[in-house]
């Protein structure tokens, strides 16, 4: 099984032409293994050739504009109703897959022993959601190159939010739990 290794975040500034790197700029930034770490550097777009001699990895991105909003991931147990409400969605496959094996990468659900299935049924990916115990059963798909991108914008959209909108629903939460919480003896104090 593949470690997990820590690369810095953008330096934000270009290594070769020592300058910041400009909001809505294109980049490069390359992960070097220097012994035991790594090490990340990144690039402005004209400053960039190739990447160096050692680079185990390398990608485009562009610096971020000062309008644009600030995207986080949807709450853990959300992801994980999602991927269980996803179940009877057959035209959801693939997504509900790649769903499956990000929250794998991130330790939500952890692969179960596999199973002895017979010669004619599909491959399946046998989950568990590590906080709750539950089990999933996820079918295993076959992703072509030239439907990654739209998985990845569909993903994208169901998963990710508006990081004000996660500040607001917190915020309501909050007065939610304090009213109920508040209630006279006798009422439940969480949420229903």
């Amino acid at each position: 099984m593949l470690g997990e290794y820590k690369v810095n975040r953008c330096t934000r500034q270009c290594h070769i032409l020592k300058r910041p790197l400009r909001e809505g700029e294109w980049y490069y930034s390359v992960v070097l293994e220097t012994g035991d770490e790594f090490l990340r550097r990144d690039y402005s777009a004209e400053s960039w050739n190739d990447p160096p001699d050692g680079a185990v990895g390398w990608w485009k991105s562009r610096m971020p504009t000062i309008d644009q909003k600030k995207l986080v991931l949807a709450p853990i147990a959300v992801l994980t109703d999602l991927l269980r409400q996803m179940a009877g969605q057959p035209e959801n496959a693939k997504s509900r897959y790649l769903l499956a094996l990000m929250l794998m990468r991130k330790r939500v659900v952890r692969p179960l022993a596999e199973n002895k299935e017979e010669p004619d049924s599909e491959p399946m990916l046998r989950l568990e959601v590590v906080a709750t115990g539950a089990e999933l059963e996820v079918p295993v798909c076959v992703i072509s190159r030239s439907e990654s991108k739209s998985l990845r914008d569909e993903l994208n959209t169901l998963l990710y939010c508006d990081a004000e909108e996660i500040e607001e629903l917190g915020a309501a939460d909050n007065v939610v739990g304090e009213k109920q919480t508040n209630g006279s003896a006798g009422e439940p104090g969480g949420r229903q």
